[in-house]
């Protein structure tokens, strides 16, 4: 139970780049574990293991030791290595240079895209194309619905074009569209 609770507890939440929703499952185990330490010597090491205090202090001061050279190396590189690979921050921020905060986006079917938790402006979520309002100043759509959206006639004598192409964390791209005067860049 201890190995089986201690090391991927520890594994998955030293690792640098480690995400909550990974260390979760670990826990339940990890609070059970400190149950039965904290529960009168529940839990006793090995009598072949109990060869020396001394020795125990030495292995434990390695193992911290290891630990702060591997953080002191280790973060710092996950940090640089990740800075780019915010692929949905990326988007958002994409999104958000070209849609005004006050303006509501209209999401056309998107499937599950966690880009919207960093979108400034309020999303409304519809099925269809012809399912938005006349109203509409933006919107996205997947990139399959794009003729769809090039063809829906509205919003005459405005029209919809597409200002941007988005990529979402799974490489699909998203296009999104203004409505305005044919004229107006």
């Amino acid at each position: 139970m201890t190995w089986g609770t201690a090391l991927p507890f520890l594994a998955i939440n030293l690792v640098p780049g480690g995400l909550a929703r990974y260390s979760m499952p670990a826990i339940v185990p990890a609070s059970w574990l400190l149950g039965m330490i904290c529960a009168g010597n529940a839990l006793q090491w090995p009598r072949r293991w109990m060869i020396d205090d001394r020795v125990w202090a030495k292995v434990v001061a390695a193992f911290v030791g290891l630990g702060l050279v591997i953080g002191a190396i280790g973060y710092p590189i996950t940090a640089i290595v990740l800075r780019n690979r915010q692929q949905v921050k990326v988007a958002a921020a994409e999104i958000n240079a070209l849609v005004p905060p006050n303006e509501t986006l209209y999401a056309v079917n998107p499937d599950y895209q966690p880009v919207f938790f960093y979108v400034k402006s309020p999303v409304q979520y519809v099925s269809q194309v012809k399912n938005l309002p006349h109203n509409v100043r933006y919107f996205l759509v997947r990139n399959k619905n794009e003729t769809e959206a090039l063809a829906a006639r509205d919003w005459e004598p405005l029209r919809a074009r597409p200002i941007a192409r988005v990529r979402d964390y799974s490489n699909r791209e998203m296009v999104l569209f203004k409505v305005a005067p044919a004229n107006e860049d």
